[in-house]
């Protein structure tokens, strides 16, 4: 099985942004932070070690940098960028939440890049080395700015994530792999390594089945969505059942790939998101993180963190020379 070393290896990632406006009528709040020991403590329990990736006004939120504190050893601190609320704040951008980091001039990108490290820095007591880009936008100038600013891991695309209403990655690895400095969808030589986030078929098919799916008239494509001829498991505890996500770890296991999970901060307490509303809802979502976790417990996987797949990438490539 090709890239079978990857296998069996669970990465938890949690992108700690504010909660949802829309459900609590606060521009940034961050009630969602109540969630946060219920969740570390069912990941020390099942052997997790997550990777938490805050934004700027995360890492500047008291109760924030006080759970990262008691963390330390137990899980990992990131970067998660974004720009809208990230100083230099240009004229349109505040208050802009679908403001992503392609939008930005690049030199006044790199200038919001290093305030967010800087920031995420004093709020855990060193540097982060990992880093997820807001919307999944991730541009080779931003691997370029990573790479000189110490960043090691990044956790932002995947070949079948939508990253502006298109699948504008498909060709890329679904396991690990060292960004290329022109192209963030191929292997190259940046430094960075790319962590894909995961998601796969339900069913028997392929990425090269899929590219030519896409390439099928609207109405083909939409009989084969209206047959479940084609369904997409995204490993995501509010899109799947907890069934779902061990399947989606099985087919993982299957390929050879890690299996990497994406949270948002505000699903982890009711109320602060639209996906959790209220406490049955909480309880469903806990519920099937609690059964994905007993699975991979039970069959003995390995939990990583960001920076740690990352140097695995790195150590392989340098035993290979």
């Amino acid at each position: 099985m090709a890239g079978n070393s990857w296998a069996r290896q669970l990465v938890v990632t949690v992108s700690v942004e504010p909660d949802d406006p829309r459900v609590t009528g606060q521009s940034v709040s961050y009630q969602s932070l109540k969630g946060f020991e219920y969740f570390q403590e069912m990941c020390s329990r099942f052997g997790v070690r997550p990777t938490y990736l805050l934004t700027y006004s995360a890492a500047r939120e008291a109760a924030c940098i006080d759970f990262a504190r008691s963390c330390a050893g137990k899980s990992e601190f990131g970067a998660h960028l974004h720009p809208e609320e990230v100083p230099p704040i240009a004229d349109g951008e505040l208050g802009n939440y679908t403001l992503r980091p392609s939008d930005v001039d690049p030199e006044k990108l790199r200038d919001k890049i290093m305030r967010l490290i800087d920031c995420v820095t004093l709020a855990i007591g060193k540097q982060p080395t990992s880093y997820r880009a807001g919307f999944l936008d991730l541009t080779p100038s931003q691997v370029a700015i990573l790479a000189e600013l110490g960043i090691e891991a990044d956790s932002s695309l995947g070949p079948l994530e939508k990253i502006k209403n298109n699948y504008l990655c498909l060709h890329a690895p679904r396991s690990p792999y060292i960004l290329d400095d022109h192209s963030v969808c191929r292997q190259g030589e940046s430094g960075v390594v790319e962590v894909p986030l995961t998601s796969v078929f339900r069913r028997y098919f392929t990425i090269g089945l899929f590219k030519l799916f896409l390439k099928q008239p609207l109405r083909v494509q939409r009989l084969f969505y209206k047959l479940k001829m084609i369904e997409i498991l995204r490993f995501r505890p509010t899109m799947a059942t907890g069934e779902e996500l061990v399947t989606v770890c099985k087919r993982t296991e299957k390929i050879g790939a890690p299996a990497v999970m994406v949270i948002h901060s505000n699903e982890l307490t009711p109320g602060t998101s639209t996906t959790v509303l209220n406490k049955d809802a909480h309880i469903e979502y806990f519920g099937r993180l609690e059964h994905l976790f007993r699975y991979t417990h039970s069959k003995n996987w390995r939990s990583k963190t960001l920076t740690e797949v990352a140097r695995e990438v790195k150590s392989r490539k340098e035993d290979m020379i």
